[in-house]
């Protein structure tokens, strides 16, 4: 996907950092073992996989998937400089692959990670999970919540440039899905939390670091120019730039 490979290097310097607080909490929540085989779906330049390096042992490994091969390069670029070096990793490695249909064989993982993935969003891509998952395997998912300020002020721009609206995430969706897929024990719970940027500019620039697919630039341009104008209202005292997120935490399991 030339989109995403394109902006690689600006998601890592200014996406990552931002989202570091939701791989967190997915991976106190993911209860990760040390022997775990840990599938990782839609994982961009690996800011949750660096994460995840750490908590396994000599028999855990780690395969690190996105669309985007520019987003695996620096992926692979920020595992291999993990202190220790890439022979004091685990067995980790990156492989590109289409959430509708992963590339490996059915039951090879005890784990499946994402971060603010579509792969719950659809029959299909939870029925992929299941499959690759082994008995008594677990997944591990954060999304977005229903509603919060950022999608709030985002949308008010894209309805300024003629630009349909986010869609809503169909939270009470997931637990059905799951469980029409086989999951069992499907818990999901909503936490808020709060980005901090230090101004408008460079809440800007972050922006522009996830890319527009399909946007023309004239479009892009003046979709900037409107997120400019909703931050600029909402700007704290200081100069900087405090939006609410909301952040849906999604856990299930596959019956042994």
């Amino acid at each position: 996907m030339t989109q995403y490979d394109d902006v690689a290097e600006a998601y890592e310097a200014r996406v990552v950092p931002k989202f570091r607080a939701i791989a967190e909490r997915l991976v106190a929540e993911a209860d990760i073992r040390p022997d775990d085989a840990v599938l990782e779906v839609a994982a961009g330049t690996g800011g949750l996989s660096r994460l995840v390096v750490p908590l396994l042992g000599a028999k855990g490994s780690l395969v690190v998937t996105d669309i985007s091969r520019g987003m695996l390069a620096v992926a692979d670029r920020v595992l291999a400089a993990i202190p220790g070096g890439p022979l004091g990793l685990p067995n980790v490695r990156t492989e590109v692959a289409d959430l509708g249909g992963l590339p490996f064989d059915t039951g090879s993982f005890d784990l499946v990670l994402g971060q603010m993935t579509p792969v719950l969003d659809s029959e299909n891509g939870t029925a992929e999970v299941f499959r690759v998952l082994r008995r008594h395997g677990r997944v591990a998912f954060a999304t977005w919540g229903a509603t919060y300020q950022e999608n709030r002020m985002l949308n008010s721009a894209r309805a300024a440039v003629g630009v349909e609206p986010y869609p809503r995430p169909e939270l009470r969706q997931l637990g059905p899905r799951l469980r029409r897929a086989g999951f069992s024990r499907v818990r999901h719970h909503t936490r808020p939390l709060t980005v901090v940027h230090d101004d408008v500019a460079s809440y800007l620039a972050y922006r522009l670091a996830f890319g527009q697919v399909g946007w023309t630039p004239d479009t892009v341009s003046a979709y900037i120019e409107a997120v400019s104008t909703a931050a600029a209202a909402v700007v704290s005292p200081d100069g900087r730039l405090r939006l609410g997120w909301s952040i849906t935490l999604v856990t299930a399991v596959k019956p042994g």
